[in-house]
């Protein structure tokens, strides 16, 4: 009998083994520009590349004498898996775009043993797809052995190593989302990630030219963390269960996740299994499942399946599709592990308030956001996983910033940004000789999606964010040159109108998605991208920039205003098509406002228009990108705002005018389908359905952290001012912790028959400006049972307080 690679005793528990990942991250090491020097000029491959998507073994033994330290740094192209006598070791690489490659680093002393040692690698060559792209494929490791006596062994890639191509491990099924496996664990002819496995017969590696990927630069990102989750049979049947073909076992999480099973099992020889992951499912089936399904054959005997890839599932269907009808079973399943394996965010942030509605949805908005959090910012946690700029930039960004932490050296929870800084980094990889961005990189996918115009701006207003959030000047000056292109790109697609010309797109909200004219959406975004490209000059220093952008600006601010201002609507037509303008929108005066190109003294009037027509429904579209002749009568009824992206805008405009109570309105009776539609706990792209587990649906955890809690951060961030400023709507108390680059905000309040009574706890070091809402009975305001002098201001009462060296708690 054939001897699995998955043994029950020498996998599942190894699992959890813990060792010390070694990154830049976090302040933990600086990068070793030898070690990176010499690890490209390790590469390895089995030969000649065949063009061919496959998996690719590579085996290195080695005798561990009297080792102190063990420490193995790897690049491999496109993902890898390593197992250290056989134990998994780590995943990776990060997803990378091959011009700008990352190697991952691991103390793995406790991995080794005296004696024989092995270094396992399976490499997947060729992946190509929304995570992945198309690319040479090679290997690269660098083995340190710090002795008890100081002295430092170093193995690296070379043609010592072995390597097999004809494994278990199939060609897998490539979907957009990820791999599904193809296994046949009849080909092993042994547990090839121990080191007593005979590998002689397999065949020696040879060095590739390195130069054919970009300089290899450290991990930039933490880890991702595993934990095991809880789960519950569907079908009434408990562990072991015994299968015949035809027979299917359904599991649900107790939450959703985003990892893979651990399914221990004994079958007969040839059985075949499906693993089915899906959203939703009941005990007969699994849905929602968008292809992300992987085949198992097995060899006769005890055997432990494992998926290469991760999925976002809540339901697991094992189905037997072939055996022995003679047997009283074919598959007898033993164990079942569920591990999730996400960014090592810490759920720092919370709300409660008295609308228990509005605290579930905090809570699923949680849950949707942590699940799209891999090795980047992810738009679902089935469909596509792709990192989209404009899901990034609008929405995955200020929310993980708020409500998530992570640890710093002391121990203080802060926010993080480095999933925004790669997803910057990974966008200006993209870029085109033309100087456009791709909307979401890395990947080799191009359609009608590949650019979107207004998705780079959105890139210019997020690496504002981030240096206004870090002060990262290094960060901007690496992008600068990027940047510049770009906005070159902008600049010549002006028309002599003085309008740019392109896609109109945001979403389809707006009436005129994916119609090309001098559109008042993408125009608006431009002013807000040369406004925030003026002020990044600065940051650099470059003064011609920034006055050009600075002009660029002021033009494109006036022709705006003069060209597509309606006087009789008192709001902006939606764009000038063949030299006319265009129906006005709420879209187009929502995205006007937003990006900072109305006047002052249109301001109310814009808003007026805003308020009035954002619910509109069932109103005209131009289907197709077709602008249709009824599109020029100003009086077209059109829609409002109808999905939770562009509700970010909304929400934001609405807030600014104080009108909460309208804001916490729409956001229960737009989310309360959201809610109800789901079975999965999570949050949908959109109000009538779509991806059950998407990042759209969270925007309400930033609003109630940032505007009914009322925190937020004053820039630049060394000032070290909080702004406490809650909108208070129909409710009566709130009570909750938002996230800071100083520390974790603690905030309560609670409106009682004779005022407000206000707790707050902020971080050391810091002081917070408080803007509460201005009653004229209010005569004075007591912090710790002392009177503070205050002002009013646009009917609010501002006072300042500050940290000492107490607790930093006021009342």
């Amino acid at each position: 009998m054939k001897k699995g690679i998955w043994s029950l005793a020498k996998f599942i528990v190894p699992t959890f083994v813990t060792f010390l990942l070694i990154s830049s991250v976090n302040g933990q090491s600086k990068p070793d520009h030898s070690l990176a020097s010499s690890l490209q000029e390790k590469m390895i491959w089995s030969g000649k590349d065949d063009g061919k998507s496959g998996y690719t073994v590579f085996r290195k033994t080695f005798e561990k004498g009297d080792v102190e330290i063990a420490t193995i740094n790897l690049f491999a192209d496109s993902r890898y898996i390593l197992w250290i006598n056989g134990v998994e070791a780590l995943r990776g690489p990060c997803r990378f775009d091959p011009v700008s490659p990352s190697y991952d680093s691991a103390d793995i002393t406790s991995l080794l043993k005296n004696g024989k040692n092995a270094v396992v690698v399976m490499v997947m060559s060729h992946g190509s797809n929304g995570k992945t792209m198309n690319h040479h494929p090679g290997l690269t490791v660098g083995l340190e052995l710090k002795k008890n006596d100081q002295k430092i062994e170093k193995i690296w890639t070379d043609s010592s190593w072995k390597w097999n191509n004809r494994t278990r491990f199939l060609p897998a099924v490539q979907l957009w989302a990820d791999m599904s496996d193809r296994i046949d664990a009849r080909l092993d002819d042994g547990d090839w990630t121990q080191a007593g496995y005979d590998d002689q017969r397999w065949s020696t590696s040879v060095s590739i030219n390195g130069k054919m990927w970009g300089t290899l630069t450290p991990r930039a990102i933490p880890y991702l963390t595993k934990n095991e989750m809880g789960w519950i049979p569907l079908s009434k049947k408990n562990l072991p269960v015994g299968l015949k073909s035809g027979e299917s076992w359904i599991i649900k999480a107790n939450e959703m996740i985003q990892g893979y099973p651990i399914v221990r099992f004994e079958a007969e020889e040839g059985a075949q299994v499906q693993f089915d992951f899906g959203y939703i499912g009941d005990s007969t089936n699994v849905k929602e499942t968008y292809g992300s399904t992987c085949f198992y054959t097995a060899h006769g005997g005890d055997q432990t399946y494992m998926p290469t890839d991760s999925y976002g599932f809540r339901y697991l269907k094992i189905t037997v599709l072939s055996g022995s009808i003679y047997a009283p079973h074919n598959v007898l399943l033993k164990q079942l592990q569920l591990i999730d394996r996400r960014y090592p965010y810490v759920e720092a942030g919370s709300f409660e308030c008295n609308d228990s509605f509005l605290n579930d949805l905090f809570k699923r908005s949680i849950l949707t956001t942590k699940l799209n959090c891999e090795d980047g910012y992810t738009d679902c946690a089935l469909r596509e996983k792709v990192e989209w700029m404009g899901d990034a930039a609008l929405i995955q960004y200020p929310l993980t910033r708020s409500i998530f932490a992570v640890l710093d050296i002391n121990g203080i929870h802060r926010s993080d940004h480095k999933l925004m800084i790669s997803m910057l980094r990974h966008i200006a990889q993209s870029q085109s000789d033309s100087g456009m961005f791709k909307a979401h990189h890395p990947s080799d996918r191009f359609d009608i999606h590949a650019y979107i115009d207004d998705y780079s701006c959105l890139w210019v207003q997020a690496l504002r964010q981030v240096y206004e959030f870090t002060g990262d000047k290094t960060l901007v000056k690496e992008l600068w040159n990027p940047l510049k292109k770009q906005m070159k790109w902008f600049e010549d697609h002006r028309s002599a109108n003085g309008l740019v010309y392109g896609r109109e797109f945001t979403f389809f909200d707006n009436p005129l998605a994916y119609c090309y004219c001098n559109g008042a959406t993408l125009n608006a975004y431009l002013y807000k991208a040369f406004v925030d490209a003026s002020w990044l000059a600065t940051v650099v220093g470059d003064l011609q920039a920034e006055k050009q952008y600075k002009r660029d600006a002021e033009q494109l601010g006036i022709s705006f205003n003069k060209l597509l201002w309606i006087p009789s609507k008192q709001t902006y037509s939606s764009g000038i098509f063949k030299g006319k303008q265009l129906a006005p929108t709420a879209h187009a005066a929502m995205m006007a406002l937003n990006r900072g190109v109305v006047p002052e003294s249109r301001r109310v009037q814009v808003q007026e228009y805003l308020v009035s027509n954002y619910k509109n429904r069932d109103g005209k579209r131009a289907g197709g990108g077709v602008i249709l002749d009824e599109f020029f009568n100003f009086n077209l009824h059109t829609n409002g705002i109808e999905t939770p992206y562009c509700s970010f805008w909304l929400l934001e405009e609405l807030f600014k005018v104080r009108a909460d109570r309208a804001a916490l309105d729409f956001i229960r009776e737009k989310w309360d389908y959201i809610r109800r539609d789901t079975v999965t706990g999570t949050l949908t792209e959109s109000f009538g359905g779509g991806d059950l587990c998407h990042n759209n649906g969270a925007i309400p955890a930033y609003f109630l952290s940032t505007k009914v809690l009322g925190v937020s951060e004053k820039l630049p961030v060394d000032s070290k001012m909080i702004e406490i400023k809650p909108m208070f709507g129909d409710l009566t108390r709130a009570e909750g912790t938002v996230v800071t680059n100083h520390g974790l905000v603690h905030v309560k309040w609670e409106k009682q028959s004779d005022g407000l009574t206000f707790t707050i706890d902020i971080p050391e070091g810091t002081h917070a400006q408080v803007i509460l809402p201005y009653h004229k009975s209010r005569k004075k305001i007591l912090v710790n049972n002392k009177e503070v002098a205050f002002k009013v201001d646009h009917n609010t009462v501002n006072f300042t307080v500050h940290t000492d060296v107490t607790d930093g708690v006021y009342q």
